[in-house]
């Protein structure tokens, strides 16, 4: 696998997810409100038919085939609201707390969680951190599902190619943007097949998938909008076997 980006790769090598960046006006409003009132609908008709679907399975006489038909309803009922949540996240809904965020501190469990999740796909996964990185700015919790999609994403890209590596490091200011910018640089990387440029132009694409139906194809979308609602930047470059994901993130202001 290629070696970390330096500080005089050009950003025209990426695809960035700038567009995503929501704004705050009245129109991002009205339809914020709009896709919160439909979710809305939408779970309770989502609990109506699961309640239909308990009353029937109580019955004593249902042959194995309509059990069968049953569980698939239950299903397909959960995969319905999982969706509706990460729709919810992709819309610009999810709430933001940016505040000082100590990488170090985090790093152990941030390793573990995204471990399992390599593991689970089948792909080895290496983390390399920076010996001194400043506080960033970032919602905890949201920056660790940013992460986790783009970690998931690479391993499953990885693994689908024949391959089974991800590698992400961790730099400070002046490695990769200009000390000056006060940058923290995430690289997360993983071999796999190019991705044709005009195919890597959709990636964050809502909906958008070269991977099989079992995806929602809105991994990257969610990493993006996230991205964008904690002020970070995300981009992705492709070339000779490694796709590499780019998310830069500023750092807290020196006392």
């Amino acid at each position: 696998m290629e070696n970390h980006p330096t500080s005089s790769a050009p950003d025209s090598e990426f695809h960035f997810a700038d567009s995503l960046i929501l704004d705050n006006s009245s129109t991002r409003d009205f339809y914020k409100n709009l896709l919160q009132g439909l979710i809305h609908k939408n779970n309770n008709t989502l609990g109506v038919i699961q309640g239909f679907a308990t009353l029937i399975a109580m019955e004593e006489d249902l042959n194995e085939e309509m059990t069968e038909n049953i569980e698939h309803m239950r299903s397909a009922i959960t995969d319905s609201s999982e969706l509706a949540k990460i729709i919810l996240t992709a819309g610009g809904c999810a709430q933001i707390e940016t505040k000082a965020t100590d990488i170090k501190v985090m790093l152990p469990y941030l390793e573990q969680s995204l471990n399992s999740i390599c593991k689970e796909i089948g792909a080895t996964l290496q983390i390399n951190p920076a010996p001194s990185l400043p506080p960033i700015l970032a919602d905890t919790g949201r920056f660790h599902d940013v992460i986790k999609e783009l970690t998931k994403n690479a391993a499953e890209a990885s693994v689908e190619s024949g391959q089974s590596s991800v590698v992400i490091d961790i730099l400070p200011p002046g490695n990769i943007t200009p000390g000056d910018t006060q940058h923290v640089d995430i690289f997360i990387r993983n071999t796999c097949t190019d991705i044709l440029p005009e195919k890597l132009r959709q990636v964050f694409n809502p909906f958008y998938t070269s991977k099989n139906n079992q995806h929602y194809g809105i991994g990257l979308t969610t990493a993006g909008i996230l991205a964008g609602q904690m002020g970070m930047r995300l981009g992705l470059r492709s070339g000779e076997g490694t796709t590499t994901a780019w998310l830069s993130i500023k750092t807290t202001p020196a006392d």
